[in-house]
């Protein structure tokens, strides 16, 4: 659901990988994800920890189907994407477990030249 390099931060919906491949490789196309840069990633994420409201990069709308649907804030839907992602509730509190957990912290990304 989220990976993070030396430059940005992904977020896509596992779902959408392709199905009919069997490694664990499978990449989701760039389209189909949200991308942030490091700081507004942890904005996003000190937001939740906080309880309080995203203002600023990524919208949650929690649905009238009970789906959480996730889109770029309008201002950076340009570099972010325009790609919506739609989340049950566990996968969207398993993310923000994950959140609070510390687990998307850019330290524990593993890149550059090993």
């Amino acid at each position: 659901m989220v990976y993070r390099d030396g430059d940005r931060t992904l977020v896509w919906d596992d779902k959408l990988a392709d199905s009919v491949a069997i490694d664990a490789d499978t990449q989701v196309p760039i389209e189909q994800c949200l991308t942030f840069d490091h700081a507004q990633f942890e904005d996003i994420q000190e937001a939740i920890r906080a309880g309080t409201p995203i203002r600023r990069f990524l919208n949650i709308v929690r649905r009238d189907d009970g789906l959480y649907e996730f889109s770029a804030a309008p201002e950076c839907a340009p570099s972010a994407g325009r790609t919506t992602l739609y989340f049950d509730h566990g996968e969207f509190a398993a993310f923000v477990q994950a959140v609070r957990g510390h687990e998307f912290e850019h330290s524990a990304f593993l890149f550059g030249a090993l």
